[in-house]
C-alpha cells in the first residue's frame, strides 16, 4: 500500500525542520568545546577532572582549609549581589558543607545577569541543590547560557570545583553556595486565594504553619532551614553574621544559639609513638624479654608500633576539617616527632612521666594503660576527643558530631560484638578488655555490654574518666601497670567510658559515617583510591595490624602517596609549615 501523500510532504517537513534542530545542537556544542579550551589556555591554575561520569573544570589552589572552599563560593556570589544591588541575608543551613544566602524572588533575574556578566570567562558552576556530589543539572558558566529549567529553580547552587597540586579534588560542588529565592508572604496568600498550585503547595509544606496575619510583610523560603522558613515583619531585626573576617547581613534570630549549640571548649588527645626510634625499639625488647604474661605476638608485633607519619596527616585532616578545636594534646614516650614544630601554638607534646599516677610503671607498651592516665592533661577540657593517629577526618565536621549542646556525647557504637565467655589470649585485646569492663558494669548497674566501639574519634568526658578512677581503682590500676597489652586490661577510654557514660545518662548513640581499611589487605589500594576520589565519609581509619616485615616498606609507600593525595597542604604544626 502506498503512503499517502498528506503524509509524505508532512514527512518531508519534519525532516526539514528536525534538521537545522541538530545543526543547532551540534553548533552549540562545539562553541561550548572551544569556550572551554580557550577557558583551560587562559588560566594555568585550571585543569579537567573526571568525577560522575563527567569531565569537570576545577581551580587548582595552594592551601585549603574546612572554611576557605565554602567561604570562596560564598564570596563569588556574594561579589555578584553587591555588583547587581541586590539585598541578600545569610540563613542557617542544614549542612556544614556550604553556606546558604537568601534573596528575594524579584531579584532573581538581576543576581543572574550579575552572575552572567562576572564569571563568564571563570570556572564557576550553576548546579541543581541536592546530596549528589556531582549532579546531573549543573551548568559552566564559561560554556554559555544557563539551561532554562536551571534558572527557574528556587534553589541554585552556584560554585568553583577545588584541586589539589596534582590535579587531585579537594572539594566538589557539594561546598558551593546555594542561593534561595524568598517569597513575599502577601503575594503567596494572593496566588493561593486564586487557587495557584504551587503557592498552595509552598505555604501547606512550611514547618511553620504561620496565620495569614503574620504571613503580611513577611520573607517564606523555598525549603526548610535550621531555624525557620517563615521571617515575620516583626523578626526581620537586622544582624551580621561574620564568616572568614568578613560581615554578612542577616535576622537576629538567625544567628542566636539554639537548644544543641556547642559552646563549649572541644580540645584532642592523641597517643603517639615513634615505632622506628632504636632506642624505644630497644626499652621494649629489653622489658619484653621477661615475658609479658599472656600477650600474643599479635599485640606485641612490630607492625603495632610501626609509625607511617599518619600523626602529621592526621594534624592537616585537622586543620582542613575542624577550625573549632581549642587545643591538641600529643601523649608521647620521651619522644617528639621530627616534623612537629612544638613552638606552634595550640600544640603541646605531654610525656607519660607527666600524667601516670604511678611513674614506677613506666615505661608502658600499652595503649589499655596510656588510656587509664589521659585525663590527667594539665588543662585538659571537660569535653575532649580522644584520637588514636591513624585517624583521620575525611571532611568537614563539627562539634554537633560529638556532643549535644548540653554536653551528652554522642558514642560510635560498632555492629561489631564482643562475644561471650571469658577473656582469652589468643581473641582481640579489645574484646577481652571489653569483656572484663562487661563484667565490672555489669556488678555495678546490672546490664550487660553486647556491642565494641568504631575506630573513630572518641568523645570523653573528664568527669567520667575521674568518676571511673575513683569507683574502680583497683582495676584501672592494674591496668595502668600492664607494660604490654594482657587479657587481663580493661579499655577505659572506649569501652569504659562509653558504656558508664550511656548507663549514667551522659551518653546516647551517635551516627559516624566512617570507613576502617586495613592498609594490609590485598584490596587496600583499591579502597584508598575510592575513598580519595569521592571524599564521602567523615572519618577513616588505616590500621596496620599485623603485617608481614616483608610488605612494609610497600605498605609505607601505599599510605604515604595516599595521605600526601586526601591531605596535600602542610598544617601549622609542622616545621615550615604555614603561620
Amino acid at each position: 500500500m502506498s503512503t499517502p501523500k498528506p503524509l509524505l510532504s508532512r514527512l518531508r517537513r519534519d525532516t526539514r525542520r528536525g534538521a537545522p534542530v541538530a545543526d543547532e545542537a551540534e553548533q552549540a556544542a562545539r562553541k561550548a568545546a572551544k569556550r572551554r579550551e580557550a577557558l583551560l589556555a587562559g588560566d594555568p591554575d585550571l585543569a579537567e577532572v573526571e568525577a560522575g561520569e563527567r569531565t569537570w573544570i576545577g581551580r587548582r589552589v595552594h592551601s585549603l582549609e574546612e572554611a576557605e572552599a565554602a567561604e570562596r563560593n560564598l564570596g563569588l556570589v556574594t561579589q555578584a549581589l553587591r555588583h547587581a544591588g541586590v539585598d541578600y541575608f545569610m540563613v542557617p543551613g542544614r549542612s556544614v558543607q556550604r553556606y546558604v544566602v537568601g534573596i528575594r524572588l524579584s531579584d532573581r533575574k538581576a543576581l543572574l545577569s550579575a552572575l552572567r556578566e562576572l564569571y563568564t570567562t571563570t570556572a564557576l558552576y550553576a548546579a541543581e541543590p541536592g546530596q549528589n556530589a556531582w549532579p546531573e543539572q549543573a551548568a559552566l558558566y564559561a560554556e554559555g547560557a544557563l539551561p532554562v529549567e536551571l534558572k527557574r529553580r528556587n534553589v541554585i547552587r552556584f560554585g568553583e570545583i577545588l584541586l589539589g597540586p596534582s590535579g587531585q579534588l579537594l572539594a566538589g560542588l557539594v561546598r558551593g553556595c546555594d542561593v534561595e529565592f524568598w517569597r513575599e508572604g502577601e503575594q503567596l496568600l494572593s496566588e493561593a486565594a486564586e487557587g495557584g498550585e504551587r503557592a498552595t503547595e509552598l505555604l501547606r509544606g512550611l514547618r511553620y504553619q504561620a496565620p495569614p496575619a503574620l504571613l503580611a510583610g513577611a520573607l517564606v523560603g523555598p525549603r526548610q532551614n535550621a531555624i525557620s522558613d517563615v521571617v515575620p515583619a516583626q523578626a526581620q531585626t537586622p544582624a551580621v553574621r561574620t564568616i572568614g573576617g568578613h560581615p554578612h547581613p542577616t535576622f537576629e534570630n538567625f544567628v542566636e544559639p539554639v537548644i544543641d549549640t556547642v559552646d563549649f571548649p572541644l580540645d584532642v588527645v592523641y597517643t603517639w609513638v615513634d615505632g622506628d626510634d632504636p632506642a624505644l625499639a630497644a626499652k621494649r625488647e629489653a622489658h619484653r624479654t621477661g615475658g609479658a604474661p599472656g600477650a600474643t605476638s599479635r599485640e606485641a608485633g612490630a607492625s603495632r608500633y610501626a609509625s607511617h607519619d599518619e600523626l602529621k596527616y592526621s594534624l592537616r585532616s585537622l586543620e582542613m576539617y575542624a577550625p573549632f578545636l581549642r587545643n591538641i594534646y600529643v601523649v608521647t614516650d620521651s619522644q617528639t616527632p621530627s616534623w612537629l614544630d612544638t613552638s606552634a601554638p595550640g600544640i603541646q607534646v605531654v610525656d607519660h612521666q607527666d600524667i601516670f599516677r604511678s611513674p614506677e610503671a613506666l615505661p608502658v607498651f600499652n595503649s589499655h594503660a596510656i588510656g587509664t592516665q589521659l585525663h590527667h592533661i594539665p588543662g585538659l577540657s571537660e569535653h575532649y576527643l580522644y584520637f588514636n593517629d591513624d585517624i583521620f577526618l575525611g571532611r568537614p565536621v563539627t562539634p554537633n558530631h560529638f556532643f549535644h549542646g548540653n554536653g551528652i556525647a554522642k558514642l560510635p557504637f560498632s555492629p561489631s560484638q564482643l562475644g561471650l565467655g571469658a577473656p582469652h589470649p589468643e581473641e582481640p585485646a579489645p574484646n577481652s578488655a571489653g569483656k572484663n569492663v562487661r563484667r565490672l558494669l555489669r556488678e555495678e548497674h546490672g546490664r550487660m555490654t553486647v556491642n565494641k566501639f568504631a575506630h573513630t574519634p572518641h568523645p570523653q568526658i573528664r568527669s567520667v574518666m575521674r568518676e571511673i578512677e575513683e569507683r574502680f581503682a583497683e582495676e584501672v590500676d592494674r591496668t595502668a601497670r600492664s607494660r604490654f597489652r594482657a587479657p587481663t586490661d580493661i579499655a577505659m577510654g572506649a569501652s569504659f567510658h562509653h558504656h558508664q557514660a550511656f548507663l549514667t545518662g551522659r551518653a546516647v548513640p551517635g551516627t559516624y559515617k566512617t570507613r576502617y581499611i586495613d592498609v594490609a589487605r590485598p584490596d587496600a589500594e583499591e579502597r584508598l583510591e575510592e575513598l580519595v576520589a569521592n571524599r564521602r565519609f567523615d572519618f577513616f581509619c588505616l590500621n596496620d595490624v599485623n603485617s608481614p616485615a616483608e610488605e612494609q616498606d610497600a605498605i609505607n609507600r601505599r599510605i604515604h602517596t595516599f595521605l600526601e593525595t586526601y591531605f596535600p597542604f602542610p598544617s601549622r604544626y609542622e616545621r615550615g609549615g604555614p603561620a
